[in-house]
């Protein structure tokens, strides 16, 4: 038996095992951490989190209400690492 918490992601409610939360957590601080000082940011971080509640949504469709450390790695695994958010981000600046 694991313990659930309930996160809301861009507006959508996902019940979410606790470790995969943690990790969705620090994954996401992670990427915040990236944005630090650019302009934008909160708009990019609330795309990035309706992106990400897009893929749980998909992962679970309708089969399965708890998200896992597995659905969590996936969009991970989707999404790229924070530090690929970077580059994006300064690329976009320079061009």
């Amino acid at each position: 038996m694991k313990k659930t918490l309930t996160a809301n992601i861009s507006g959508t409610v996902f019940h979410i095992e606790e470790d995969a939360y943690d990790t969705l957590q620090r994954y996401l601080g992670n990427i915040r951490a990236q944005f630090s000082g650019t302009d934008g940011r909160d708009e990019i971080m609330a795309d990035i989190e309706a992106r990400i509640a897009e893929l749980l949504n998909e992962r679970l469709d309708g089969r399965r209400q708890v998200v896992s450390i597995a659905d969590v790695e996936h969009v991970m695994g989707v999404m790229g690492q924070p530090e690929d958010f970077a580059d994006g981000a300064d690329s976009n600046a320079a061009g």
